[in-house]
């Protein structure tokens, strides 16, 4: 379990994102992390931080909302 989420790589493999796990495809999450993932796209967004707010972007284009 990370802070926004959780991490499907294989436990056989080498983890070489230790600290930006959000950047990694591996990294999965759901919609409980919603509201932090937008806080931290709007955190990014505020002081210019492009390829951090695309990142976040991207996580939450991929949430699925529930039917």
């Amino acid at each position: 379990m990370l802070a926004n989420g959780w991490c499907t790589r294989p436990k056989e493999t080498d983890c070489a994102f230790e600290a930006i796990c959000e950047g990694c495809g591996f990294f999965s999450t759901t919609i409980e992390f919603k509201p932090t993932l937008q806080a931290q796209r709007d955190h990014a967004a505020a002081n210019g931080q492009a390829a951090r707010e695309e990142r976040y972007t991207k996580l939450l284009d991929a949430i699925e909302e529930p039917a």
